[in-house]
């Protein structure tokens, strides 16, 4: 059962009150079982900050850094190595 470091950055840390968290996750596992974890454990205020409605991910607004990789397939398998990194990094848009 690996376990997983989330690294919230941006607008999530102050949000959660926290900059990291970890999950314990079952295999097989995938980032969208991860964040349907993280979503119960903290709420519809961060699913909606991360999913649409159908909880695919908000791709253009949310970057995922797995293991320092980019990831972009909600079924990534989350599997590998015994302790998995996660980075969730909101993108603001200003100007």
């Amino acid at each position: 059962m690996p376990k997983v470091k989330v690294s919230y950055l941006g607008v999530l840390s102050p949000m959660l009150a926290t900059s990291e968290d970890y999950v314990d996750v079952a295999e097989p596992a995938t980032l969208a079982d991860l964040l349907e974890v993280l979503g119960l454990r903290y709420g519809e205020k961060f699913r909606c900050s991360l999913q649409h409605a159908d909880g695919s991910l908000i791709w253009g607004d949310v970057a995922v850094l797995i293991d320092g990789l980019p990831v972009h397939d909600i079924d990534y398998p989350l599997r590998g190595n015994p302790q998995i990194e996660i980075a969730l990094i909101p993108m603001l848009v200003g100007g």
